[in-house]
């Protein structure tokens, strides 16, 4: 089974644009991917009124099968904007800097071909072993970022989520960029914050970036 999720960009306001429209072309329109997880910074970018849940055929050879999904969907502008407003709220959850982390989220959102964004997720949601309990965590936690919470109940929430390790600091958003010494640990936690490059370069990589943790 896979494991993967997807963060997408396209021209339509749909979840799963993959399912959606037989054009979507992951060279273009995913922007990053990781493995286990959602990454923290991905999910930055939505708040819990931006969960849709959408009924889908896919059809492989001669089978056809209604998938039914669960998903956040917005328009790039108010992703990008939500995202800028949760970076304070998450740096005061998790006592790290994370501005720089959202800034090349931002570039790479940006560089995808269309207004809206997404993330599949189903993936990860059935590894779990009960979807709907995965999917109420969720909602709990886009629910967070408005920072009103119980401050401990929250981050325990969103670090599970992303499957941040332990380790303390942060590793800095340029940890690849500028091929920085750094522990397994430091390239765990790059990657659950802000996932990796999937079939098209990413900003906070490097073309050649090889490095424990990435997807």
């Amino acid at each position: 089974m896979s494991n993967r999720s997807y963060l997408c960009v396209s021209t339509y306001p749909s979840i799963y644009p993959a399912f959606a429209k037989s054009d979507y072309d992951p060279k273009l329109n995913t922007v990053a991917a990781d493995v286990n997880c959602v990454p923290l910074l991905w999910l930055a970018m939505f708040r819990a009124a931006d969960l849709r849940t959408e009924t889908f055929e896919v059809t492989e050879g001669r089978h056809t099968e209604k998938v039914v999904a669960t998903a956040p969907v917005a328009p790039v502008e108010r992703a990008l904007t939500q995202l800028d407003a949760a970076v304070p709220v998450l740096e005061r959850l998790f006592g790290e800097p994370l501005a720089a982390y959202a800034a090349l989220l931002g570039a790479g959102v940006r560089a995808g071909e269309g207004d809206h964004v997404t993330i599949e997720l189903e993936e990860i949601a059935v590894l779990e072993g009960d979807e709907e309990g995965y999917y109420d965590k969720l909602r709990l936690a886009l629910a967070s970022l408005d920072g009103s919470g119980d401050a401990t109940a929250d981050r325990d929430r969103l670090a599970d989520l992303a499957q941040l390790g332990p380790a303390r600091p942060f590793p800095p958003a340029r940890l690849l960029l500028d091929d920085m010494d750094a522990t397994d640990d430091d390239y765990w936690n790059h990657c659950r914050l802000i996932g990796a490059s999937h079939l098209r370069p990413v900003p906070w990589e490097t073309e050649s970036a090889g490095r424990p943790g990435r997807a």
